[in-house]
């Protein structure tokens, strides 16, 4: 639509959403306790429910930690020597210009400075793509579909998370599926090979991301664990495809009516019935949008992207800030982040309060991120007691311990000695014979969300790709996916013992050990200075 490329029209809708955010009823004044001091007003709901609770928070972390936990959660990295030297947590010798001291103590460290400088670096948009490949089941085969695959549209995440894209935009682009299918456009989105209804696979996968709406089992049959039906999935499905949609033979159970009707579940529809688009969360959610909204008012496609993202759907906002605070803080104020129903929002003013910031912003993931990060609330020492504590972590007396994820783990590696990954081009159609529905090129990655799937079971590219397989035996030793044939909010975090392993002794660890050129550490042994010296440097 062309249209909506203009940014007026974004504008306005942003400027009716602030209008009716400002016409709901006020938040309470909620206190801090006067022992446990605040940042921002996120303090103020989290000291009040820890004091209700008679919990004790942590303690802020030292500046050093923080550096290292704020760096990971923003750019996707540790943090380089060049943003250590300019952050003026070196220690100023007397006989030297600077220098680092070898036990730095805290300093007084400007974070709220720090966190605006990491926002506004490119490592931002890199470190969101991985969470949303998951998430949107972005799963790209470099060679011959097999189930699920879709067009590789991470570029177009990528460009989103860069540009700063309001996310109501983000979610309405992906909606529509336009643009370019195999070369980076949202329509890669839409695509589902293999399967027999794609547009009941995009709806489910909509539904969780942007609704916390859990629909998987309504595929074929009514959900017997939610108030979700096969329908509802169906004339979800048919806003998409913008038109009647057939429930295909292999979508059903099979057997006759009496077989059926002694299971648990339950089929209310019918092989090849055709199910009309409709709307179908209306007891569930009040969305309403403004008649002059839609570009296009007749397509049905359009009318469900307005539906998701409209401010009166309280739903949508809530769902992403709610994403976002479990990235940062590793829960969410609701759990599970993508399966709502039945679910208690352990902090409802305070969702609440990230909301309404979240649409008076412009949907402005930024805005809400600076918001969460220079809380205190964030910058407290991990809280051990939250393991096995499910109680105390809904408290957030401070950060639960996370994990690196597999992408933090492979792109720190790489820039802990300055190394490229210096891999092949994920292709194996090494000479442009092969069409793109069967063979894509997605470029040589420099980052390690651009990694896709290595193998295959009739043509075994990995064979072909030595060295990027060695990088994505790490990534999947820490909990990547090369298919994301299903979309997915939460990794597994469990602690193997191939994870030291491969760090140990695989090949990808050798490789970024091996003094080269364009190593940093190779630089570091050629330099010529005194021991005291080089240490101090």
């Amino acid at each position: 639509v062309q249209s909506r490329d203009y940014t007026a029209y974004w504008h306005k809708r942003h400027a009716q959403a602030e209008q009716d955010v400002d016409s709901w009823k006020p938040l309470s004044n909620i206190q801090s306790p006067v022992n446990m001091p605040v940042k921002n007003q996120i303090d103020r709901f989290i000291n009040w429910k820890l004091a209700e609770d008679n919990v004790a928070p942590q303690p802020l972390t030292d500046d050093w930690a923080f550096l290292r936990r704020v760096s990971l959660d923003v750019i996707g990295t540790l943090p380089g020597r060049l943003m250590v030297e300019g952050l003026g947590l070196m220690a100023k010798a007397e006989d030297k210009a600077s220098s680092l001291s070898i036990n730095p103590q805290p300093s007084t460290l400007n974070r709220s400075a720090l966190i605006d400088r990491l926002l506004a670096m490119p490592g931002w948009a890199d470190h969101w793509v991985g969470t949303w490949q998951d998430v949107l089941a972005e799963n790209p085969n470099i060679v011959n579909p097999t189930l699920n695959n879709t067009g590789p549209f991470r570029w177009w995440l990528h460009e989103s998370f860069s540009d700063n894209k309001p996310f109501d935009r983000f979610a309405t682009e992906l909606i529509l599926m336009e643009g370019s299918t195999h070369y980076g456009g949202p329509a890669g989105f839409g695509l589902a090979t293999q399967n027999d209804s794609p547009m009941a696979a995009k709806a489910h996968v909509l539904a969780q991301a942007f609704l916390g709406m859990e629909m998987k089992c309504a595929r074929c049959h009514d959900a017997p664990y939610h108030d979700f039906t096969q329908r509802d999935l169906f004339s979800l499905a048919a806003m998409l495809k913008r038109g009647e949609e057939k429930v295909p033979k292999t979508s059903t159970i099979p057997g006759d009516e009496a077989s059926i009707a002694s299971l648990l579940v339950k089929v209310t529809l019918k092989p090849g019935e055709s199910i009309s688009p409709e709307w179908p969360f209306a007891k569930e959610l009040t969305a309403k949008f403004a008649d002059d909204i839609l570009v296009n008012p007749q397509d049905q496609r359009e009318q469900l992207a307005a539906l998701v993202t409209a401010p009166t759907n309280r739903r949508f906002a809530q769902v992403i800030v709610n994403r976002m605070w479990h990235r940062y803080l590793g829960r969410g104020l609701v759990e599970p982040i993508d399966d709502w129903e039945h679910a208690v929002p352990s902090h409802p003013e305070l969702l609440e309060y990230l909301e309404r910031e979240l649409i008076r912003s412009g949907y402005n993931l930024k805005h809400v991120a600076r918001l969460i990060l220079n809380s205190h609330a964030y910058q407290r020492r991990a809280d051990v007691l939250v393991a096995g504590d499910p109680k105390r972590a809904a408290l957030f007396a401070g950060p639960a311990p996370r994990r690196m994820s597999a992408e933090q783990v492979v792109d720190s590696m790489f820039a802990a000695v300055g190394k490229p990954f210096h891999v092949e081009e994920m292709s194996v159609d090494t000479d442009s014979q092969r069409s793109f529905e069967s063979s894509l090129s997605l470029g040589v990655p420099q980052r390690a969300w651009q990694f896709a799937s290595l193998s295959n079971e009739r043509d075994r590219p990995a064979l072909t790709l030595p060295a990027a397989q060695t990088i994505a035996n790490v990534l999947e030793t820490f909990g990547w996916r090369a298919s994301r044939p299903d979309p997915l909010s939460v990794r597994p975090v469990e602690t193997t013992v191939l994870q030291p392993a491969v760090l140990a002794n695989g090949v990808a660890a050798k490789r970024v050990s091996q003094l080269s050129d364009d190593s940093l550490v190779t630089e570091l042994a050629l330099e010529d200075k005194p021991l005291p010296e080089f240490i101090d440097s």
